[in-house]
């Protein structure tokens, strides 16, 4: 399969300059001019970035469930979700782990400080105007964790009359009921939402609720200098986190072989405060101003057990004894992070450069409170059965504040150069650099060279750092994980901007990799900066309109990535695919009836386990397809299906042999009826 996308990627661009001539007057969809991405951090045109950006939009988010449907495969991007709808959900691009991804609200940093990543399932994907995506190191305009590259999650405004109601109901007890208004008084626009979700999903324990509701007002003034946005949102969600089926020399006395599938639970509650301000006195000047506060609740209810061995002197003799424990574990994580931005752009003749400042200050306070419950299954005594408690606590916060620059040079009439700079300080470390360079070249007006380097890092999160659980212990001497990538891409608007085409050749180093290491000296696993990690291959998209009401969409990456091992060796990195791709046909019929193919590929999945074995998930092709058509001069009815060829891709995977890896649900039909009134 490699072999064909490869193929069919060189053919592709050997048809480029033939092409160059043709003209129409239908619409561009995608990766054009006219959609504006924050890779700046200021509106920028996707064929202006030097990284790869894109954004998704339009009914690939109204006929979505959930981040997972809507994002999967798209550009490459590889999802994974534990269990199903509103389970916890991950994303990975060019084989980086989720922490080496940053999660933007609206521009602002989404950051979860006891583990590092992010989890997208706490955002409902009906929330969202448009979802960018740009990839590769971006620490030089968004600050620590941009290393793999940036999602940014943009909410809709609130200068519009609407009432949207909404409701979807479909397989696994799948029920969702969603309400979205607002009204524009003058120049003043009020808005809110709210959302309630239940599924059951495929498997036990793997059930989930949650709530999410906001409210927004955006003020735009009549000269468009002035806009000021200011929103308050709440999400709270109960879901049970099953994991792989223990070996089963770790079976509970109490309870049954899956105690730890069955039974662990997790409560978030999140709440969030945003408010940002723009200025635009002239067409070369902009300006804007931002701060927020979030605070992050997480209550995690855990059982699992463990078995030691150990003698007893019984006269000249010593007897056998084993004890199996089984452990009820709370562990609550309460985060708080506030920070503000400013940045201003200027224009001055050719040269166009930017300058900003973020503070960022974020805590983390953990509890956890542990009962055990004992037996000794065999010794002389046996049976007998014991109990005890452990309590632990601690708290600790960072504060970081950033300085960054940006410049955008034109060369010569067809060629540009760009740059951007940024000196972290946090208190008590080294100052961290990043940069990202770039080359832009224009030889004909249909074709853009780009060439891009970057240098980035991720900050050890505070658990890291500072964690003195009883299963971990952080380390403040710490490094920042650092990565280097390097890009060439060639992109193309043909056929009067109705084909467009970029192809991106990728590398990419991250260093330092922090990973939790057992020290038998004092029987924890402490995080080290221990491993390295490389990836390599090709990153490619094609959008082309075939008429106005039928566009056909390709993205995918090819790509080898490898990571160490305990030894120091390179192997394959663990359960990154070497391609993800995802084709896309959106069309319409009869004029008034939507609908949607789309087909994604993940080839096999492996990692070497420290037996020496290699395991393998098999590769997967998965088949969604969506219909709409009206019902009503307000309303419109749809129905959706995921996995229609039912593959259950494995999302969630054990690491040793006797762990199972268990299947995502597999094939689901929802129904979805949206009512608009305007």
């Amino acid at each position: 399969m490699r072999r064909v996308f490869l193929c069919g990627l060189l053919a592709w661009l050997s048809t480029m300059g033939a092409l160059a001539a043709a003209n129409s007057d239908q619409s561009p969809t995608e990766l054009q001019d006219s959609i504006v991405v924050t890779a700046n951090r200021f509106g920028q045109s996707a064929s202006r970035s030097i990284w790869p950006a894109s954004a998704v939009l339009g009914d690939a988010l109204t006929t979505s469930i959930s981040m997972q449907e809507a994002l999967d495969g798209r550009a490459g991007l590889d999802l994974r979700q534990t269990s199903g709808a509103g389970s916890i959900t991950t994303l990975s691009n060019w084989g980086t782990f989720n922490r080496h991804m940053l999660l933007l609200y609206n521009g602002r940093v989404v950051r979860d400080y006891s583990l590092g990543g992010f989890n997208l399932a706490d955002f409902s994907v009906d929330e969202f105007e448009r979802i960018e995506l740009l990839k590769g190191p971006q620490s030089a305009f968004y600050g620590a964790d941009a290393i793999g590259g940036v999602v940014n999650l943009i909410s809709r405004n609130s200068l519009l009359d609407r009432i949207e109601l909404l409701t979807r109901v479909g397989s696994y007890d799948l029920q969702q009921y969603r309400v979205d208004a607002s009204k524009l008084l003058g120049a003043v626009g009020l808005g809110g939402f709210g959302e309630w979700s239940v599924a059951e999903n495929n498997r036990p324990n793997a059930g989930n609720e949650r709530i999410v509701f906001g409210l927004r007002s955006d003020y735009l003034s009549s000269d468009n200098r002035h806009k000021l946005t200011g929103s308050l949102r709440y999400f709270e969600d109960s879901l049970g986190v099953p994991g792989p089926a223990p070996d089963p020399a770790w079976i509970p006395v109490y309870g049954n072989r899956e105690a730890s599938s069955l039974n662990d639970h997790q409560m978030d509650r999140n709440y969030s405060f945003d408010a940002s301000y723009s200025f635009a006195p002239d067409s070369g000047t902009e300006a804007q101003l931002d701060l927020f506060w979030e605070k992050k609740n997480l209550d995690y209810h855990s059982l699992y057990n463990y078995r030691f061995f150990y003698y007893t002197p019984e006269g000249a003799d010593s007897s056998l004894n084993i004890d199996s424990v089984d452990v009820h574990s709370l562990t609550v994580y309460n985060k708080r992070s506030a920070g503000i931005s400013g940045r201003v752009q200027r224009q001055f003749d050719a040269l166009s450069a930017g300058l900003g400042i973020d503070f960022l200050s974020g805590s983390l306070r953990a509890t956890s409170d542990d009962s055990s419950f004992g037996a000794n299954t065999v010794g002389p005594f046996a049976p007998y059965a014991y109990q005890y408690r452990t309590y632990n606590f601690w708290s600790r916060g960072q504060d970081q504040f950033d300085i960054w620059t940006a410049a955008d040079l034109p060369l010569t009439g067809h060629v540009s150069a760009s740059g951007s700079g940024r000196l972290q300080f946090v208190h008590n470390r080294s100052t961290q650099p990043s940069y990202n360079v770039g080359l832009l070249a224009m030889p004909r007006p249909w074709l853009r060279l780009k060439l891009g380097y970057g240098y980035a890092f991720r900050l050890p999160s505070i658990a890291d750092q500072f964690a003195d659980e009883v299963f971990i212990q952080g380390r403040a001497d710490l490094n920042p994980e650092t990565a280097h990538a390097l890009v060439v891409t060639c992109e193309s608007d043909l056929l009067g901007k109705r084909l467009s085409a970029r192809l991106t050749g990728f590398t990419q180093r991250v260093d330092s990799l922090i990973q939790y290491v057992y020290d038998p000296g004092i029987f924890r696993s402490i995080p080290r900066n221990v491993h390295r990690f490389r990836s390599r291959g090709l990153d490619a998209a094609l959008t082309f309109a075939v008429t106005r009401e039928h566009i056909l969409s390709l993205s995918g990456v090819v790509q080898n990535a490898e990571q160490t091992v305990a030894d120091g060796g390179f192997v394959d990195a663990h359960y990154v695919p070497a391609v993800k791709s995802r084709v896309d046909w959106q069309g319409a019929a009869f004029t008034n009836i939507g609908f949607n193919l789309n087909l994604s590929y993940t080839s096999n999945r492996s990692i070497i386990l420290y037996t020496g074995e290699t395991k393998t998930i098999a590769y997967v092709y998965e088949l969604g397809a969506s219909v709409t058509f009206p019902v009503a001069s307000i309303a419109e009815f749809s129905l959706i299906g995921y996995d229609l060829t039912d593959e259950r891709r494995p999302d969630q995977f054990g690491f040793v042999s006797s762990d199972g890896d268990y299947p995502t649900p597999g094939r689901r039909l929802i129904a979805q009826l949206r009512v608009n009134i305007r």
